[in-house]
């Protein structure tokens, strides 16, 4: 503030104190109000005081009388600029045109917020402004202009040029497959004509880079393409077709053409439908050679015709050789011998193999069939093992082949070679084979071919045993048939060989020795070619397997029986037992080995199976069951302690034993021990019988053998016998009188059987069979339990219906529980009991069978919630069992519905607290059907109250159900609708719907669009149908069916239509090119291979020369004058004639004009007379039209003025009309 405002104030001041002074009244009593001229200023408060006053300015003002209004903009508070405005108590910034905003114009405006940068430039801050950071291809203050790269046109060679700002190219063309950027969005790109490439398209690419001429054709580089000159014998643009000789039919008489390369071949038939033969290179030759030829022995004539001479040729059949096939190749080996053949040494200088071949048929498995060379070096053939095996020893080295692929020992034909060259190849040929089966493996060396000499001998069938034989593996002479022997490709014929001794003869006779089969009781016959040999199972014996070893009967009516036999050889420690055994007795000794102390190997019985000890405690026992009363083949062998078993072609192993070893001397026992000896130890002696007992190869029989002139292939060894009756018999066992209850009594093997009466059953007859009299009553059916039996049926509960039972005279273990139902309740009680603290709980939860148990000495019970539902009307069975049913505690298992057993979670005891003095509850609060229910066995009956004979049972005292299942009558109100059937599902029902609707009540209808039905084409929904509008291009009741667009195609100059989608495109020849293979290729061009006729102007493009005729003309040179008269423009029987580009009208004599649409003055009616008529005829008809529209006129008017009620006279008149009277308009008369 001023000085003045100071004095101002100073002022007041002392006024104020001075008046205050001066009391009003006349006592001065009475306070003078100061405020009562009301001294402050703009709604300032007056404060009074003694002789003075003050005021309480408002905010904004100051001052003694408020009168000085405070400057806000004093402080300057605007900042950057803005201009500050005084107010009272306040102040207002403006802050136009400075770039910032605010209060107090403190805060930068952001001028980028707005985005005004284009094009996804970068937008920079300033002041009042902003800068826009462009990317590159775009200027502009705000980046909106995109540079047009292209505008300078700097693709060459007529390409396009595309802007890579362009956006619309990205994902759409193929050169910008990539999705937009504008960091690559700068520069261009250019899409080349055909021929051109570079970034400017400026280089003319060199189709003839890549070498497309094939097949030796010559390039020629065009723009856009190359032109091939290609070699004899083929076409095509790029020289790839052959051209196809065969397409002249030149082969005649039914041959097949095969193309060459610029010539044909021609494959005659082996002979025509008139049995010729045709030859020459057109097969037009027929072929006369084989008349009168002379081959033999089913030889095939094969006609020849060479430089024009007809001629043949005899193909022998095998066995057979010479010009005429006359001479026979075979011979046979009759016995076992080898036949020498030593090969000259002139004629082999230029030898480069050494070969070996033949046919053969056989019936041994080994046997050499040929032999090479030295005992140092040699090439030979054998058969091993029933495979063909080449073996060649050269330079010290071995190395063999063979062929697995066939077996060759089965008495068939079979053709072999082995040829030493380079490689060494071994092939084999089968006469019902077309193809070679072979293998080849490198020689040992690097010698290119053998020396000659050291292979010059040759032994056929065979060799020296001592010397050549025993390097083979058959180490066996051959016995067969041979035929067509070659040696180094030289037929050996047998008229030329020098057998040694009788071994050899010509020709090749078999005798079928097994088929039949001659070996009895499944015995294998093996061809032996000159005889054979049966192969026989055990226990039969003889040459033809019709002899059985004799069967020993030990312990028969309850005498001891025991074998005793020698060792005559040492076995050492690897040795086999065998033999058979029936018994049914699960104990006893079968046979033990000894010394004249000690055990050392023992077979016994026990608990059925077989059990194997030696020198230790230690037992090894095989699991099968023996004492079931058949027959068993066993096969022990020990190996070192090693112990396995042979049982039904299985070969097991047992285990490990102690090793023994068995020597000549050591004592074997069967059956049992001598007397004296404890049993106790191996079960007693045996009972039953043994036959065909086996150590190693040694027979130990009990009644031998008695055949003449056959000796058995092994050794037996002679031993003793005590009761031991010959031949399998049983004892006596009916007489005991076994049978009760008048059973009739059958002997079985060391058993019986009882034919019991028809009420009666068991072993022995001794159990009645309660159903036979039909105990039960009607729709149940009976079973026999043990001592009784129950009736078996379903019955159907309600939900208050509640069925219980009382346990009587229960003693067996109760761990087990069964139980079926059906229902479709989703909550209640299937089974529940209670006794103290035990309990059982069966129902159904939430849709899901529960089961709690407690029992024992379990705290906290057993307890299962199934992982499915159940509440599904289904018949569900559920199996719950004890897993220890003998702990006082256990886990339980649960199965239902023939799932995988599940464990329940805790553990419970058994049920035995339901044995007596317990309520069992069946279906409280359940609804369904329960089927068998059964506690340990014990079946819950349905039946009214009865007591059954059986000691354990449960009996039903109380509760309500009926027999039966059955639901309730769920169809009888028709709920299905849209004529669907209703099908009962037991308290339920399903609606099988009629086609075109669904849902639980056949209510919707179905879309049968939903499966998507249309395949090319949108769908319709109908009623049980739907209907397909199908798209462009395709066709069917489901749009599946492409439309051949082909049918109507205009492929041009042999072209071959390609179908596609609503569209075609066309396959050219290689003479032709375009979409429709209208333009010949190479493409022509003028003034070179193209001309346009008739002053057509000819211009050249891309596909070739074309042609711009002048009016008039037509076709691809310009060479068809149009037919202008073809339209017939002449009238009157004028003549037409044609020029180029119009025509002429040649009229008769009586018409005239440009198309003789004229008559002349020669006519019919002179010129003079059409002269007149015509405007007479004119004016009448005016004259006839002017009176019609007056006649109409005068019509109109008078009918507006007549009738009944006329508004137009009314109008006229102004009469007032009354239509009181009037009761119908005239029929003739119509209001206006």
């Amino acid at each position: 503030m001023g000085l003045k405002q100071e004095n101002t104030r100073l002022y007041n001041t002392i006024t104020l104190l001075l008046l205050s002074f001066f009391i009003w009244g006349l006592n001065c009593e009475t306070e003078i109000d100061e405020c009562e001229s009301d001294p402050c200023h703009n709604a300032g408060t007056c404060n009074d005081h003694v002789g003075l006053y003050s005021c309480t300015c408002p905010p904004g003002y100051e001052g003694t009388h408020c009168e000085v209004n405070i400057d806000e903009c004093e402080s300057q508070p605007c900042k950057n600029g803005g201009q500050c405005k005084d107010h009272i108590n306040r102040y207002q910034c403006d802050c136009s045109d400075t770039g910032f905003t605010g209060k107090n114009c403190e805060v930068d405006i952001l001028e980028c917020a707005s985005g005004p940068c284009l094009n996804n430039a970068t937008c920079l801050e300033g002041v009042k402004n902003y800068t826009c950071v462009c990317w590159p291809g775009y200027t502009g203050e705000q980046c909106e202009i995109d540079d047009n790269e292209c505008r300078e046109g700097p693709c060459q060679n007529g390409a396009e040029c595309l802007e890579r700002s362009n956006q619309t190219y990205y994902r759409v063309l193929p050169e910008f497959s990539k999705e937009f950027s504008y960091m690559e969005a700068a520069g261009y790109l250019c899409r080349c004509q055909p021929g051109f490439t570079g970034e400017n398209c400026s280089a003319n690419i060199d189709e003839c880079a890549s070498q497309p001429c094939q097949n030796g054709g010559s390039c020629e580089d065009l723009v856009s393409g190359f032109h091939c000159y290609c070699a004899l014998g083929f076409a095509g643009a790029s020289c790839a077709i052959n051209i196809d000789e065969c397409e002249n039919n030149l082969c005649e008489n039914g041959a097949t053409c095969e193309d060459g390369i610029a010539d044909y071949t021609c494959r005659c038939p082996p002979v025509d439908q008139k049995g010729n033969i045709w030859g020459g290179k057109n097969c037009s030759v027929k072929l006369t050679g084989c008349q009168g030829h002379v081959c033999q022995n089913e030889a095939l004539c094969i006609p020849t015709y060479d430089k024009e001479m007809h001629g043949y040729k005899c193909q022998c059949q095998p066995g057979f050789y010479d010009d005429t096939c006359t001479t026979s190749t075979t011979f046979s080996f009759t016995s076992a011998g080898y036949v020498p053949f030593y090969l000259l040494a002139n004629g082999s200088e230029n030898q480069e193999d050494i070969r070996l071949a033949l046919r053969f048929r056989t019936t041994l498995s080994n046997a050499l069939l040929l032999f090479r060379g030295s005992e140092d070096e040699y090439l030979y053939l054998e058969l091993y093992n029933g495979f063909v095996h080449g073996t060649l020893k050269r330079n010290g080295t071995t190395c063999g082949l063979q062929i697995h692929q066939q077996r060759v020992d089965d008495g068939h034909w079979y053709h072999v070679q082995i040829v030493l060259s380079h490689f060494l190849d071994l092939m084999l040929r089968h006469e019902n084979c077309s193809y070679s089966v072979h293998t080849e493996s490198l020689p040992p060396d690097e010698e290119n071919i053998p020396d000659l000499d050291s292979f010059a001998t040759v032994h056929i069938g065979g060799a020296e045993e001592d010397v050549l034989l025993n390097k083979t593996a058959s180490r066996q002479n051959f016995i067969g048939c041979m035929e067509d022997l070659q040696i180094d490709s030289t037929m050996v014929l047998p008229q030329n060989l020098s057998p040694t001794g009788h071994i050899m003869e010509l020709g090749c006779i078999k005798t079928e020795w097994c088929h039949p089969n001659p070996c009895y009781h499944g015995g294998v016959c093996i061809d032996l070619w000159t005889k054979f040999r049966c192969d026989c199972i055990r226990p039969y014996e003889g040459p033809l397997c019709l002899h059985e070893y004799t069967a020993g009967t030990f312990s028969m009516e309850g005498t001891s029986s025991l074998a005793s036999f020698s060792m005559i050889d040492n076995l050492g420690s690897n040795f086999n037992v065998s033999g058979f055994i029936r018994t049914l007795q699960p104990s006893g000794l079968v046979i033990q080995i000894k010394n004249e102390t000690t055990p050392c190997f023992t077979l016994f019985l026990k608990n059925g199976r077989l059990h194997i000890t030696t020198l230790s405690a230690k037992t090894l026992a095989f699991s099968e069951n023996f004492a079931d009363g058949r027959w068993h083949l066993f096969n022990i062998h020990f190996r070192g302690g090693l112990v396995n078993i042979t049982y039904l072609d299985k070969y097991l192993e047992l285990g490990q034993l102690p090793s023994v070893t068995l020597v000549a001397g050591y004592s074997i026992y069967i059956g049992g021990l001598p007397y004296g000896s404890t049993m106790n130890e191996w079960g007693d002696y045996f009972k039953g019988c043994l036959k065909d007992m086996r150590l190693n190869h040694h027979q130990m029989e009990f009644f031998p053998l008695q055949m003449t002139n056959y000796s058995l292939p092994q050794e037996a060894y002679v031993g003793q016998t005590s009761n031991i009756t010959q031949h399998c018999l049983s004892d006596d066992t009916c007489n005991s009188k076994p049978c009760k209850n008048q059973g009739m009594c059958n002997v079985t093997w060391n058993d019986f059987y009882c034919h019991c009466p028809a009420n009666f059953t068991g072993k022995t007859c001794e159990e009645r069979v309660w159903c036979e009299s039909n105990p039960c009553p009607e729709f149940t059916t009976c079973k026999n339990v043990p001592g009784g039996y129950v009736c078996l049926t379903n019955a159907t509960f309600q939900s208050n219906a509640v069925v219980k039972y009382t346990p009587k005279t229960i003693t067996q273990d109760l761990t087990t529980v069964a139980l079926d139902f059906r229902t479709r309740d989703t909550n209640s009680i299937l089974f529940q009991a209670t006794k103290g603290t035990d309990s059982l709980q069966i129902g159904i939860q939430d849709s899901f069978l529960f089961i709690n148990i407690r029992s024992g000495n379990s705290v906290e019970g057993a307890s299962f919630l199934s992982g499915t539902e159940v509440s599904d009307a289904l018949w569900h069975r559920l199996l719950l069992f004890m897993e220890d049913p003998l702990a006082v505690s256990s886990r339980w298992l649960a199965q239902l519905d023939n799932s995988r057993n599940t464990t329940i979670q805790g553990y419970a005891g058994s049920l035995n607290f339901l044995q007596n003095e317990v309520l069992l509850s069946l279906a409280e609060n359940f609804t369904g059907c329960l089927g068998q229910v059964s506690i340990g066995g014990i079946i819950l009956p349905f039946t009214e109250s009865q007591l059954f004979p059986q000691q354990e049972q449960f009996i039903r005292y109380s509760g309500a159900l009926q027999l039966g299942c059955s639901g309730a009558d769920v169809c009888s109100s028709s709920p299905c609708l849209n004529n669907g059937v209703c099908q009962d599902v037991f308290n339920s029902f399903r609606c099988a719907c009629k086609a075109g609707w669904e849902g639980p009540r056949c209510e919707a209808n179905l879309n049968e669009c939903q499966s998507s039905p249309c395949v090319h084409g949108d769908c319709i929904d109908l009623v049980a149908n739907y209907q397909c509008t199908c798209y462009s291009g395709y066709t069917g009741r489901d749009c599946n069916t492409n439309v051949d667009d082909c049918q109507q195609h205009q492929c041009l100059n042999g072209g071959t239509c390609i179908d596609g989608i609503n569209t075609y495109s066309c396959s050219c020849t290689a003479q032709y090119t375009g979409p429709r293979c209208e333009w010949p290729y190479p493409p022509e061009e003028c003034g070179m291979n193209f001309t346009c006729l008739n002053d057509g102007r000819c211009t050249s493009g891309i596909w070739g020369a074309n042609c711009s005729c002048r009016p008039g003309f037509t076709g691809k040179i310009c060479q068809i004058n149009i037919d202008d008269c073809e339209s017939n423009p002449c009238l009157n029987g004028g003549a037409c004639q044609d020029l180029v580009n119009r025509y002429k009208c040649i009229c008769n004599a009586n018409f005239t004009g440009g198309h003789c649409e004229k008559g002349n003055s020669g006519g019919l009616f002179p010129f003079p007379l059409i002269g007149v008529a015509v405007p007479v005829a004119c004016a009448c008809v005016l004259l006839l039209f002017i009176g019609l529209i007056f006649m109409v006129l005068s019509a109109r008017k008078r009918r507006q003025s007549e009738g009944t009620y006329s508004p137009s006279q009314q109008e006229v008149a102004g009469a007032r009309l009354e239509m009181d009277s009037v009761l119908k308009v005239p029929p003739e008369e119509r209001l206006i």
